[in-house]
C-alpha cells in the first residue's frame, strides 16, 4: 500500500473513531463491551445481524437500539403442536405457544418454571442458524465451480483451460498428486472425491469467513467436530486386518506389553479426530480473536469516548496490523485445508497399510 493511500486510510479511521465516540455512556450511549462482541462474532444464532441503529429513547432517557438483520426461518415441531414455521424467534414468542430461553431455544410451558420447561411435550428444532445457511450456499457455490468445470472438461477435454478452471485446476492436482496419491496410493481414486470435497470445503469456509457479512463456519467447533467425525469413521471402517492387528496385538511386542499397548492405541484412535477438530477450530477463531481485540484497542483505550483522543492515537495500530494479520489469515485459510486434509489422507492410508510379513522383535 503507498503512502498516499495509508494516509486516507488513517483519516477514514479518524474520522470513524468519531463517529464510534458520539456513544458516550456518560451521556445516555451504550458501552462497548468487548468480550460480548468478540463470543458474539463466533456464537451462532437464528438472526443474522448487519447492524445496529438508535431508534429512539426510553423514558429516563436511555438510548433504544434496534438490530438491522437477516431473521432466519424458525422450523419447530412438537407432539402438541405438530410442524409450525415462523418468521423469526420473535414472532415463534408472540404466537403464545412456546417460551424461548437466552440461546433461543423454544420450549412448552410457563415463564419463569423449569419443571415444565423438563417435563412438558418434546420440542424438535429444525430452524436453521447463520453457519448452516453459509454452509449451503458454499456448497452450492461449490457445486456450481466444479460442475461448470465438469462439463467443460466433457465438453472438449483438449482445450486449454481458461477462467475458474485454470485457477482452480493446479489446486485440484495439487491435492491428488501431493496429499492424496503419496498416502493412499492405488487407492487414491477411491477418495480422491471426497478430498477434493473436504479440502475446498474447509478453504472457501475460511475464505468467506474473513469477509463482511459471513458467518465463520470453522470457527464453529461443531463443524470441526463433524468433519473430524467423518475423518475417524472413514479411518476406521476401511481398516485392514493388520490394522486392527496393531491396534489389539502389536506385532513385535512381549505379550506383557500388551494390555498397555492396546489401551493406548485405543486412546490413540479417539485422540487423532479430537486434535484435528481442536487444531482447525482454535487456528480459526484465534485469528478472529486477535484482529478484533486490535480493532477494539480504539474503544478499549478510548474508554468508549471518554478519552478520545486515546482512541484517535491508537486508530493507526488499530487498522495496520489487523490489515497485515488479515493478509495472515487468508494464507492459514488454505493452510488449515491442508493441514486438515493431509492428515486425513494420513490417518486413512495407515488404515488401508497391509503387512506381509511380522515385524522384527
Amino acid at each position: 500500500m503507498s503512502l498516499k493511500r495509508l494516509l486516507i486510510v488513517s483519516i477514514l479511521a479518524i474520522f470513524c473513531t468519531q463517529f464510534a465516540f458520539a456513544s458516550n455512556p456518560e451521556e445516555g450511549g451504550k458501552e462497548f463491551n468487548v468480550g460480548q462482541h468478540l463470543m458474539h462474532h463466533v456464537l451462532d444464532s437464528y438472526d443474522w445481524e448487519l447492524t445496529e441503529y438508535k431508534t429512539g429513547e426510553d423514558s429516563a432517557g436511555n438510548p433504544i437500539y434496534g438490530h438491522l438483520a437477516i431473521h432466519l426461518p424458525r422450523i419447530l415441531y412438537s407432539s402438541e403442536h405438530g410442524l409450525e414455521f415462523y418468521s423469526s424467534t420473535d414472532a415463534m414468542r408472540a404466537s403464545g405457544k412456546y417460551e424461548v430461553d437466552s440461546h433461543g431455544h423454544a420450549h412448552i410451558g410457563h415463564a419463569g418454571s423449569e419443571s415444565d420447561h423438563d417435563h412438558g411435550p418434546a420440542v424438535y428444532d429444525f430452524s436453521l442458524t447463520k453457519t448452516v445457511v453459509q454452509m449451503i450456499l458454499i456448497s452450492l457455490l461449490m457445486l456450481w465451480i466444479f460442475g461448470s468445470m465438469a462439463k467443460r472438461y466433457k465438453k472438449d477435454p483438449n482445450r486449454a483451460p481458461k477462467g475458474a478452471q485454470s485457477l482452480f485446476e493446479p489446486i485440484v492436482i495439487f491435492v491428488k498428486d501431493d496429499i492424496v496419491a503419496p498416502n493412499l496410493k492405488e487407492r487414491t481414486d477411491g477418495f480422491l472425491p471426497y478430498m477434493l470435497t473436504l479440502f475446498f470445503f474447509i478453504w472457501f469456509s475460511n475464505v468467506f469467513g474473513l469477509m463482511p457479512f459471513n458467518s465463520n463456519i470453522m470457527g464453529n467447533i461443531t463443524v470441526t467436530t463433524a468433519l473430524a467425525l467423518l475423518t475417524f469413521i472413514l479411518t476406521n471402517v476401511n481398516g485392514t486386518k493388520d490394522y486392527w492387528k496393531h491396534v489389539f496385538a502389536m506385532p513385535g511386542v512381549p505379550g506383557w506389553l500388551w494390555p498397555l499397548i492396546t489401551v493406548l492405541e485405543i486412546l490413540g484412535l479417539f485422540i487423532k479426530p479430537f486434535a484435528l477438530t481442536l487444531r482447525l477450530f482454535a487456528n480459526i477463531v484465534g485469528g478472529h480473536f486477535m484482529i478484533l481485540s486490535l480493532v477494539a484497542l480504539i474503544f478499549i483505550l478510548g474508554q468508549n469516548g471518554q478519552l478520545a483522543w486515546a482512541g484517535i492515537a491508537a486508530s493507526p495500530i488499530a487498522i495496520l496490523f489487523p490489515a497485515i494479520l488479515m493478509l495472515l489469515e487468508f494464507l492459514v485459510a488454505g493452510l488449515q485445508a491442508y493441514i486438515f486434509t493431509l492428515l486425513t489422507a494420513v490417518f486413512i492410508g495407515m488404515a488401508l497399510e497391509s503387512h506381509d510379513h511380522e515385524h522384527a522383535h
